[in-house]
């Protein structure tokens, strides 16, 4: 209800490919680390959301952005692109970072 004054679409692009790429990493892993935390917090005039997963491996950013692990890079890697382009278009801040095999996607939105 927060996120109400977003298109329909662009709810699904941005956390469409979110939770697509936290779906993504923890299937590569053991049962144990198959977990995704989806959480929102509202403090003053903003709306966060962080949506951290485990992932293997090392992750690789260019422009502050994940890059695609795919071997297909024509095809693939356009998921944090679309999630950064409607974070724009509604004056939201992303940021990602990994902290050991914890993947961090925070999106910080104006109220």
């Amino acid at each position: 209800k927060r996120l109400d004054f977003m298109n329909e679409v662009d709810l699904y692009t941005l956390f469409g490919n979110a939770i697509d790429n936290a779906i993504e990493a923890v299937m590569k892993l053991g049962e144990e680390k198959r977990v995704i935390s989806f959480t929102t917090n509202e403090t003053g005039e903003l709306f966060s959301v962080n949506i951290r997963n485990y992932f293997s491996g090392s992750v690789i950013f260019e422009g502050g952005l994940p890059v695609t692990t795919k071997e297909n890079k024509d095809y693939h890697g356009f998921g944090m692109k679309s999630i950064m382009n409607v974070a724009e278009k509604y004056d939201a801040d992303v940021s990602v970072v990994t902290d050991g095999d914890v993947f961090n996607l925070n999106i910080l939105f104006p109220l």
